[in-house]
């Protein structure tokens, strides 16, 4: 009779943990949030095994995620490099069992897994396509894993392990498209369409604040004589290249495109007349003053050179998007009329600013 008793005990006890298992897994399967995720398991991790403390490692872009629970809590941390318990188990790619104290062990566990009371950790590398894309590791306080937690963790690790991953993956993805839709392939620049949005919301906050704003359109001088001397791949190089040297001399704050073809757009906020002017020949120069090399069959230098043309709000200048484009785009053309070559600023009353070089 107390047999019977005592197995109907156990598969009670076996029906609680189970519930709590699947219970977790539907929350986990309805969220998107990665800390969230992490929160939740560090939470209810305990009501159906006998974990103490938890790491699990999974791949992320060339780098690591790495999600530490411990005493209901979870934190969520990116790291480059992994830690030398992860890199030997990683390495490994096979389940171990780790008595604890065991100070003759290859590698010593993360500091949180080897807290006081801690009998054993177990490590689950998590294989697919035949090499290892995530590491569970999970530490028992005072008692030995049973077999029962063991299957549990297993199951939940795994669970646990895809769910991060496909939301890394997602991620990945979306950001991806997000990229394609604002940058422009070739320069990495923004594009068109991104650089005049930024344009926009820049004189959205002109208008708020008072505080002027610069615009600036370059274009690349006889660029499609570079294109028919020494070919469209050669080019592309010196657009790649020019876009280098104009980002390098770009305040963090502001924004740079390709405005077109071989125009660029810079959008500098705030920005007062004077330093639109000084931002201006600052990339005149990072063009003009130095060759480009190029590479292919004939390696050579190539002179390059820039036309720009400036407006700024702080002349008085209309403060929506296609007007001050239109000013900007007026200067850039007297620049190519005047000779090409150098920086022509928006015509104002009794004022305008045209530097030859």
């Amino acid at each position: 009779m107390s047999g019977g008793i005592h197995w109907t005990k156990r598969a009670a006890q076996q029906l609680v943990r189970y519930e709590a298992l699947f219970h977790l897994l539907d929350d986990i399967q309805t969220v998107d949030n990665i800390a969230e995720i992490a929160r939740q398991a560090a939470a209810q991790w305990k009501y159906f095994a006998n974990v103490a403390a938890w790491r699990l490692v999974v791949e992320n872009d060339g780098g690591h995620l790495v999600i530490d629970g411990a005493r209901g809590a979870a934190q969520v941390a990116t790291e480059q490099a992994l830690s030398p318990w992860d890199a030997y188990h990683w390495e490994r790619q096979r389940p171990e069992r780790v008595s604890m104290p065991e100070p003759d062990y290859a590698v010593a566990p993360p500091e949180h897994l080897a807290a006081p009371a801690i009998s054993e950790i177990i490590v689950l590398p998590v294989v697919g396509a035949g090499r290892c894309i995530g590491l569970l590791s999970a530490a028992a306080r005072h008692e030995a894993f049973s077999d029962m937690d063991q299957k549990f963790i297993r199951i939940f690790g795994g669970h646990l392990t895809d769910r991060i991953s496909g939301i890394l993956l997602r991620q990945k993805a979306m950001q991806a498209l997000m990229d394609k839709a604002t940058y422009d392939d070739l320069t990495g620049l923004l594009n068109r369409g991104s650089v005049i949005e930024r344009l926009t919301s820049a004189l959205a906050a002109t208008r708020r604040s008072g505080l002027p704003l610069g615009l600036i359109i370059a274009d690349i001088d006889f660029f499609k004589l570079i294109n028919d001397s020494y070919g469209h791949g050669v080019g592309d190089e010196v657009l790649r290249e020019v876009a280098r040297r104009l980002q390098a001399q770009t305040r963090a704050d502001d924004s740079l495109g390709r405005y077109g073809g071989e125009e660029f757009l810079a959008v500098l906020y705030p920005c007062t007349a004077q330093e639109l002017a000084q931002a201006a020949e600052r990339l005149h120069s990072a063009i003009s003053e130095t060759a480009f090399a190029i590479a292919g069959e004939v390696p050579g230098d190539i002179v390059v050179t820039i036309s720009l043309g400036t407006a700024s709000t702080a002349a008085g200048a209309d403060t929506h998007t296609d007007a001050l484009i239109q000013l900007a785009d007026q200067a850039l053309y007297r620049s190519k009329a005047n000779g090409r070559n150098r920086v022509t600023a928006a015509r104002q009353p009794d004022n305008e600013t045209i530097r030859l070089k």
